[in-house]
């Protein structure tokens, strides 16, 4: 009995460690399902480019007036990010920005015109899913579309 018993207690000696440290070892595969990934995109041109860290926040569509006439489309899809997860990577650097409401700017590139997004007040960039390089992946999919109103009537 006593063996069990010392042997049982040789084997939790690293995970009472781990607990009283912090520190819990992980397997490769572990550590790598725990990174952020990262997303990227940028403009028609190819001057803005960025780099996104996830995870990928708030996807959706909106119909609102600032989105229609940010985009010229009737709907708009976007997907969230930490502004501090965001970097523009391009060599055309930062986005330029036009101040389109009290909370908020829409970002194009100041080359080509692409629309590229909204950075808001509030710690959020907004990117349209279509300006990312993968557009298709299943975390961008949009999950509701806010200002149904005015959704076109055949969407």
């Amino acid at each position: 009995m006593e063996e069990k018993t010392e042997a049982a207690e040789v084997e939790a000696r690293p995970l009472l460690a781990a607990i009283k440290t912090g520190y819990l070892p992980m397997s490769k595969k572990s550590r790598r399902s725990m990174v952020k990934p990262i997303y990227r995109g940028g403009c028609l041109c190819g001057a803005v480019r960025f780099e996104a860290d996830g995870p990928a926040l708030n996807p959706h569509n909106c119909s609102c007036e600032f989105c229609q006439r940010h985009t010229g489309s009737l709907t708009a899809s976007w997907v969230e990010f930490s502004a501090t997860d965001v970097r523009w990577v391009g060599s055309g650097g930062s986005p330029a920005v036009y101040r389109s409401s009290d909370f908020s700017s829409r970002a194009f590139c100041p080359e080509c015109g692409s629309s590229l997004g909204a950075i808001d007040d509030s710690p959020t960039v907004a990117l349209l899913i279509g300006t990312f390089d993968d557009h298709r992946l299943p975390e961008l999919k949009p999950d509701y579309h806010s200002f149904k109103p005015e959704k076109p009537i055949w969407g």
